[in-house]
């Protein structure tokens, strides 16, 4: 019996032609043994040759990450360090840190090399010691250059401050003192400074001696003192050196020698008696002690 269906030659039409497989993807790789895919790769701390550098990553727990994370956590350090501090960090010193230690982290903090690098000018009217001094001090110390100038410009500002004040309260206590001397010692004031001088000069006092007394004493009764001593010596010429009379007085000589001539019965009489031949001497002498006693000239 022939057959139903006939071939392509008979005149039958050659079926269609099915379409090809659709592309499929590769399949995934599979897992590495022990591990699913979400987890990280720990294989790649064991690549790490150095056995310190692998210990301190294990003890920072790094090893559960991989070589992205710990790129990725160093770009975030140099982001926030930044880029051009590097080299130029520095880690603070213990308490045990030994003097190479702590002079390479002075030098990088930006102290000078040497102590003299600082260029500390000495003090004007001073010598170098003190700048030598505070220069060491201050390398020692571990200062920077600006630090240093810092410090010394003010030390130099509270200096000149502080004897400006020093010098003010001198001058303030030499007049006060001048003033006092002129109204306790009248018109013979001048006398009695010439006196001192001269005195001080035979006595021997040096400015430091006389600088002593009056610390200790008090302007006013160091001029006193030596006065007393120079009264007791016997009053001298500043020039010469010579003895001489002194007409002047202190108003208070004047006053106690005024009441000793009140009590005086033939100096009263005679200032008392316009007849009497000595009455104007007397008018004359008890006129220059007044005068005196208020503190003006005989």
């Amino acid at each position: 019996m022939a057959e139903e269906t006939g071939s392509v030659d008979a005149g039958n039409p050659a079926p269609e032609a099915s379409a090809p497989p659709a592309e499929t993807s590769a399949p995934e790789a599979a897992p590495a043994p022990g591990r699913t895919p979400d987890a990280p790769n720990t294989d790649w701390i064991g690549g790490v040759p150095d056995g310190d550098v692998k210990d301190w990553a294990i003890s920072k727990g790094l090893q559960n990450g991989s070589y992205a994370n710990v790129l990725g956590s160093y770009r975030n350090l140099e982001s926030m360090m930044g880029a051009d501090k590097a080299g130029r960090t520095v880690v603070l010193l213990g308490d045990d840190a030994t003097p190479e230690q702590r002079n390479e982290f002075y030098t990088k903090l930006g102290r000078p090399e040497t102590a003299a690098d600082y260029g500390l000018a000495p003090p004007a009217g001073e010598d170098g010691a003190f700048a030598e001094w505070a220069s060491n001090t201050f390398h020692g110390a571990g200062l920077t250059d600006k630090q240093a100038k810092i410090i010394s410009e003010s030390w130099e500002g509270y200096r000149g401050t502080t004897e400006k004040a020093t010098n003010t309260a001198a001058e303030v206590s030499r007049n006060d003192a001048i003033a006092q001397l002129r109204t306790d010692w009248g018109a013979a004031y001048e006398q009695k400074i010439a006196g001192i001088d001269v005195a001080a000069t035979k006595l021997g006092f040096t400015l430091e001696n006389l600088e002593g007394l009056r610390s200790s004493m008090g302007p006013v009764a160091a001029m006193k003192f030596i006065d007393n001593l120079n009264s007791k010596m016997g009053d001298h010429n500043f020039d010469t050196g010579e003895s001489v009379v002194s007409n002047e007085k202190t108003p208070d000589q004047a006053k106690t020698e005024l009441n000793e001539l009140s009590m005086n019965k033939e100096f009263m009489d005679a200032w008392l008696d316009k007849q009497h031949p000595g009455h104007n001497a007397a008018v004359n002498k008890k006129s220059a002690l007044a005068r005196q006693a208020t503190g003006l000239a005989a």
